[in-house]
């Protein structure tokens, strides 16, 4: 019997054997119709949306590290300076979130809509 130790290599063993019954999925007909593969029109914004909410958690993070930088700090000036960096930096992850939240309604709400009035309220410019 063949025993695995690590949660990484057994993972790997169990993707690696599954591929080939992914493979063997069926192909569409020629009635129904083809989509491509990967992010089309409007569903960039589900993107945007989770790149702007990374961005606001790594803001929020550095801002609670230096709210906690000045609380171990004796000097009063140091102390304001480190107070003020963490408002600033507060402040910019708060706009990455209300970016964030924009983005993710703006794609729902063009997931939502039929798809002629969906390809005129996209801001994406077509040739």
């Amino acid at each position: 019997m063949f025993t695995v130790r690590s949660r990484l290599v057994a993972s790997a063993l169990v993707l690696t054997l599954g591929l080939p019954a992914s493979a063997a999925e069926p192909t569409p007909t020629a009635d129904a119709p083809t989509r491509a593969a990967g992010l089309h029109g409007h569903r960039y914004a589900f993107a945007a949306g989770g790149l702007l909410l990374l961005g606001g958690a790594g803001f929020g993070y550095l801002a609670q590290g230096e709210a906690n930088r000045a609380r171990t700090l004796s000097s009063a000036r140091e102390s304001g300076a480190a107070l003020d960096r963490a408002r600033a930096n507060a402040a910019t992850a708060n706009v990455l979130y209300a970016m964030a939240g924009a983005a993710v309604i703006y794609g729902l709400v063009l997931e939502l809509l039929p798809e002629p009035a969906a390809e005129k309220a996209s801001l994406t410019f077509h040739f």
